[in-house]
């Protein structure tokens, strides 16, 4: 192979696995009720001295302390299956995890309470995601001209393939399921054993491969009553640490498009890996929690994280990595959290420090060795998201009403991030109609900064490969999730992004995404 030809298969594995219009990371479905959502209820990692313990005994009221078996039965599905979450709901999201009573199913026919009678609890997240360019605009690469497409590339960058996803119209679906089944029962506090499965379908297997793997099998407990928090085991690290879904709502997937964690290893929701986790409450509003992860292999044949992991681990349950190189991911932040209260607003400020001990892809010297590798790399992030108005602060249950705002940047060393740096600009509203409690509509501005080295890695090689290199990339989303019942979301939306893929050709064109979504839980 010539140096040329080596140095253009190398960045063809630079390419991002997503558009700037829909988020790279955690794209598994959740949920979120107005009883539930992150400003109204503390996160389902939080202490709960109040718990309802089960026993493990026969009986549909067995879930329940005896005191109150009368009044369960006299509940409703949605109240039944509400009472059971702090005991049986999954435990370690840095937001509010959907409650059995934002499900399609409920309680009906007691079916939840009978199973916590026995001391499990089950939850089930599912998601189709749809997204499709309406510009007229070329719908994939010309055939002539251009390298041809490989197992390496994943059908990215080549001829007659794709730039980015949707740039013809293209689906995802997803899902989680969990099995929970609660510790404390038998005197551990909080405690909770956790094992839950993922499956995906998609179009664009660089996106999002397409999987039927084991997402988590974890303990989680509490020390110092209920001060500190341990978790331990196989299970993502995304949704326990930064909170980049905005307002903490996986439901609506539209909009964040940073790629910094995910390049630095992080395992999105529904890629479990060996995992560790203490978060500190300080009191009621600071903390500082610190994570140790097996890294994803950031260094793979593809150069895509997600889908490595997938083809080199595809039960999920593979200690480390077959991937030579692959190492450990740390990860410290700091945040306050104070949620919303009549006449209190919400506000959530956090940063964060990631690094990863593994071997990386050292873009600085792709020019003059294009195998060339640097040990370890490091990223910081930095979030915030305040309540600027309550619509209804009259109640605990209803002051997350309102609109919001907030911010994000993220850093990842451009020696081993194509997008180094990641700027983020929201807002958005929740219940924006009295009578529609729990939609939110939301508008996201972000920008992408590309890496000096990758840049010019890229055009160096142009004139054999007919692609170039971007300086940055902007976009902006806009979209409104409905709840349409209990358990089922639908979100519709438009995203516009100027440099849609981090690669171009001639005459690629913007994008004008038409973006949907649906979210059900069971």
């Amino acid at each position: 192979m010539s140096f040329v030809s080596s140095i253009a298969c190398r960045i063809r594995r630079v390419a991002l696995p997503c558009s700037a219009a829909v988020m790279c990371i955690g794209l598994s479905a959740a949920g979120a009720t107005e009883v539930t959502l992150q400003h109204v209820a503390k996160s389902a990692r939080a202490s709960e001295k109040t718990k309802v313990a089960a026993t493990p005994q026969d009986g549909a009221d067995s879930a329940i302390k005896s005191d109150d078996a009368a009044e369960t039965r006299d509940m409703g599905s949605a109240a039944r299956a509400q009472a059971l979450d702090k005991v049986y709901g999954y435990k370690g999201w840095n937001i509010t995890f959907p409650s059995f009573a934002d499900t399609v199913v409920q309680d009906d026919g007691y079916w939840r309470t009978r199973l916590a009678s026995y001391g499990f609890g089950f939850h089930s997240q599912n998601s189709a995601i749809f997204q499709g360019n309406i510009l007229n605009t070329p719908r994939k690469i010309p055939a002539e001209g251009f390298l041809p497409c490989t197992s390496a590339n994943i059908d990215y960058n080549c001829a007659g393939g794709r730039s980015y996803f949707g740039q013809r119209p293209e689906a995802y679906l997803s899902g989680i399921g969990l099995l929970t089944y609660d510790m404390s029962q038998w005197g551990v506090p909080d405690g909770q054993i956790a094992a839950g499965v993922h499956y995906a379908f998609s179009t664009d297997e660089q996106f999002s491969p397409s999987a039927l793997r084991a997402q988590s099998l974890s303990w989680y407990q509490t020390l110092f009553d209920g001060k500190v928090e341990v978790k331990a085991g196989y299970f993502p690290s995304l949704p326990e640490f930064a909170g980049t879904f905005v307002g903490g709502v996986v439901t609506s997937p539209f909009g964040p498009a940073a790629s910094v964690p995910v390049v630095l290893g992080i395992s999105p929701n529904g890629m479990g890996t060996p995992n560790f986790r203490a978060t500190w409450h300080l009191n009621e509003e600071l903390y500082a929690q610190t994570g140790v992860q097996r890294s994803l292999p950031v260094n793979g044949p593809t150069g895509n994280p997600i889908y490595d992991e997938e083809r080199a681990n595809p039960s999920g349950l593979d200690f480390s990595s077959s991937v030579p190189g692959t190492g450990i991911l740390f990860t410290n932040e700091v945040g306050y959290k104070r949620q919303a209260s009549p006449d209190n607003p919400f506000v959530w400020v956090r940063g964060g420090v990631l690094y990863n001990n593994s071997e990386f892809r050292d873009y600085s010297r792709l020019l003059s060795d294009p195998h060339a590798t640097r040990d370890g790399a490091l990223g910081v992030y930095l979030l915030a998201d305040y309540q600027v108005w309550q619509s209804n602060p009259s109640s605990p249950l209803t002051a997350y009403q309102g609109i919001y705002v907030g911010g994000t940047f993220m850093y990842g060393e451009p020696e081993v991030a194509a997008f180094t740096q990641y700027y983020e600009a929201r807002a958005y509203w929740f219940a924006p109609f009295e009578s529609r409690p729990r939609d939110l509509l939301s508008v996201i501005y972000s920008h992408n900064e590309t890496s000096k080295y990758v840049k010019n890695a890229i055009d160096s090689a142009s004139a054999f490969t007919n692609m170039f290199a971007i300086n940055a990339s902007n976009s902006i989303t806009a979209s409104y999730m409905a709840n349409i019942k209990p358990g089922l979301y639908a979100t519709l939306g438009v995203g516009y992004t100027d440099k849609p893929s981090l690669q171009y050709f001639k005459d690629e064109g913007s994008s004008f995404n038409l973006l949907f979504s649906v979210y059900a839980l069971f």
